[in-house]
């Protein structure tokens, strides 16, 4: 028997007349009946798999049922984008039981969201960012707005997991719950990930609901996965193109450059094609959407931009240029394809040398495997603390010490955090005058006024920073933006190519950060800052043992395994083996290979330093690192001997030894309110991040290496 008959009979109504489907999914048969028995959640399901209605069709159910007021649910998305793409959604989900939605982020006019304020609706659209606005609001009546909220959607909430954001919103969603009648019910939608125990536990927060992780069901769809070696652009154009022709297609770059030079060639070849990255104006990325979605045989060349849920219709090929970053991301994107019944998921790594080659065979295993990249959640989140400890005093003319803890020590990314240290923080905190202290209560200091004070208080909306840009303007139309220090690289006349076209510089206004231009017949792409991802321990060594190893990979075509094989020779005569890590002495270096990833190998290369205080830690990667021996005498025998030490010691790494590696790190702030904190605080969350301790997966390799 389907679950359809638990929902209510206007649902089941809108379901038959207006979706006209004939049945439920497999991930909302399991997540209707956990949803109507009360429990938190977190839903796996890869894109387009229903996860929204998954969630919605019985939560909507029960607002009918029980005849719930508005506000009765709040949805959460990651990005203004998507929200704008579900509006349409869940306003048809919600007319099955005549409810209403109300969208509200920066775009969205103030007379519209004052309307709203008088005449809720059920369902609240909202960012993160957006939802701060509202709690920091000393005239919002926090207390009517959110009494009779029952329920919080988070789409996308693996995405939100590992930044900053996403501890700012389990922070907010503490923070509403203190004006709500109800223990709210709290569902994540989330892509396939490796620990979603830890996801769950982080969503729990203060709820006392049952908790419960749906995992997808394991459908047998069929897929096409290629590997194609591309050795320059134009083969990889070639390979592209023959692909395309009378399909639906989409083509992912790993950045912005690459995405314009594709584009531009579509041009020249007159192909159907849109672009979509992070740059292009709003107004044609959504352009791009819809048109995208209405045509039948287009293409769209996007970064990871649509990597999220947006929805841009059924899709009849994926390509990737090079290949994703990670497991993870590949699953997101190959479950664009394939929706249509008796449809194939078609997928094409396109990789441009041999080490990404490897790569996309090393994510293509671990997906076969089943296995994908846990998220990093941090419980100390030392800077978040610091940034909801200024939100809440201004929002309420000054906080309690103790009930600004109380509240925040239930949010998981706090929970590592003692009173004692937070009331460490405080102190600091007013001893820089950032805030003023009077008896328990605190307010904004002297310092914390000249910051964030006036209207500088905007600047706390958010907990992540963007790069200076320039807007791109081109007869009063914004085409995009191009960031900052590009602009003042090149000086006062350039060439560069935005939104697929070329475009000449006539006047920069550096005042206004606006760049004026007109249509050009050449340029170059422009360049923009990418941060780079973290490379698993797991996907290292997925891609050392194809190096070292002779499996014949079957699914690779006559010209990619003969590539691999000659990539292997190479390598081998390099003295690797598997299950080692080779150490070679070259003048003044010290090179070790090891394969094991970002974390493993910063904290390996960081405690080879403590043998000598002369040895400095030169550089590190995925695939090993390199220490400078700076005039210390140290034999190679000697390095050998420490590392068999530190990998086959479990007690290596006592006390005193992590302190002398948390002193070593640098103090650098990689997010926007570590700088704020004190110094011992900053390294104790660089040190969480970059440390990884876990060396009981390495203790029966051997050291090699002359």
């Amino acid at each position: 028997m389907s679950n359809f008959e638990m929902l209510h009979q206007n649902i089941q109504n809108g379901i038959i007349k207006k979706l006209g489907w004939k049945s439920l999914t497999p991930v909302q048969e399991k997540t209707i009946p956990e949803i109507i028995n009360g429990k938190n959640l977190i839903v796996l399901a890869p894109t387009a798999g229903g996860k929204t209605e998954a969630a919605f069709l019985p939560i909507l159910s029960e607002v009918m049922t029980k005849e719930l007021t508005p506000v009765s649910v709040l949805y959460i998305s990651p990005i203004k984008a998507l929200l704008n793409n579900q509006e349409e959604r869940l306003r048809e989900l919600s007319s099955f039981i005549y409810g209403d939605v109300f969208k509200w982020h920066g775009d969205v006019e103030k007379t519209n969201k004052n309307k709203f304020i008088k005449n809720k609706a059920h369902v609240l659209m909202i960012t993160p960012e957006s939802l701060e606005v509202i709690l920091m609001n000393k005239l919002a009546n926090k207390e009517e707005l959110f009494k009779d909220l029952h329920y919080i959607v988070i789409d996308e909430i693996h995405a939100f997991a590992e930044s900053e954001r996403g501890t700012h919103l389990m922070a907010l969603i503490e923070r509403v719950q203190k004006f709500s009648n109800y223990d709210i019910q709290r569902i994540g939608l989330s892509a396939t990930v490796g620990n979603p125990d830890k996801l769950l536990e982080w969503l729990q927060g203060s709820s006392k609901r049952e908790k419960l992780v749906i995992y997808p069901s394991d459908e047998k769809k069929n897929k096409k996965i290629e590997i194609r070696f591309c050795k320059d652009e134009e083969e990889r154009t070639q390979e592209i193109l023959k692909r395309i022709v009378s399909r639906k297609a989409l083509v992912f770059s790993n950045n912005r450059k690459d995405a314009e030079l594709l584009k531009l060639r579509m041009e020249k070849e007159n192909i159907d094609s849109y672009i979509h990255h992070s740059s292009i104006n709003k107004f044609f990325r959504e352009k791009t959407e819809e048109s995208f979605k209405i045509g039948k045989t287009n293409t769209i060349i996007a970064t990871n931009t649509l990597e999220l849920g947006i929805d841009i219709g059924a899709l009849d090929i994926v390509l990737h240029l090079e290949m994703p970053s990670s497991v993870s991301s590949f699953l997101q994107k190959l479950g664009r394809t394939g929706r249509r019944e008796g449809k194939v998921s078609h997928f094409v790594f396109l990789p441009s040398n041999e080490e990404n080659l490897v790569m996309s065979i090393a994510i293509l295993n671990l997906a076969m495997k089943k296995w994908v990249e846990n998220v990093f959640v941090t419980d100390k989140a030392y800077d978040i603390l610091l940034h909801q400890t200024l939100t809440i005093c201004l929002s309420s003319y000054g906080a309690d010490i103790d009930d600004i803890f109380n509240t925040l020590s239930k949010v998981y990314s706090f929970s590592g955090i003692s009173n004692e240290e937070y009331r460490y923080l405080i102190e600091y905190m007013v001893k820089e005058t950032i805030l003023h202290q009077d008896k328990n209560r605190i307010f904004l200091g002297d310092k914390g006024q000249s910051i964030f004070g006036k209207m500088n208080y905007i600047d706390l909306y958010s907990t992540f920073e963007t790069p200076s840009e320039f807007t791109v303007n081109n007869k009063g139309k914004s085409i995009g933006t191009i960031e900052s220090w590009f602009v003042k690289a090149l000086g006062e006349k350039f060439n560069f190519i935005l939104g697929g076209k070329c475009w000449e510089t006539v006047k920069i206004d550096q005042k206004k950060f606006i760049v004026y231009v007109e249509p050009s017949s050449f340029a170059d792409p422009p360049k923009w800052v990418s941060g780079g991802k973290i490379i698993s321990y797991e996907l290292s060594q997925e891609y050392f043992n194809i190096i070292v190893g002779d499996i014949d990979f079957t699914f690779l075509n006559n010209k990619e395994k003969d590539i691999l094989e000659e990539f292997r020779r190479e390598q081998k005569d390099l003295g690797l083996e598997k299950a080692s890590i080779y150490v070679e002495e070259r003048n003044t270096d010290f090179n070790f290979y090891t394969y094991l990833g970002d974390k493993l190998n910063y904290t390996m290369g960081h405690s080879v330093t403590l043998l000598d205080d002369r040895l400095s830690l030169k550089g590190v990667g995925w695939k090993g690192f390199s220490i400078k021996k700076n005039k210390s005498n140290i034999s190679l025998n000697e390095i050998k001997e420490f590392v068999e030490k530190l990998i086959k010691s479990p007690e290596f790494f006592d006390l005193d030894i992590k302190n002398q590696l948390l002193q070593k790190l640098p103090d650098n702030s990689f997010s926007k309110y570590q700088k704020y904190l004190p110094i011992d605080l900053r390294k104790k969350m660089i040190y969480e991040y970059l440390y990884d301790f876990d060396f009981s997966r390495i203790r029966n390799f051997k050291v090699i290496g002359e």
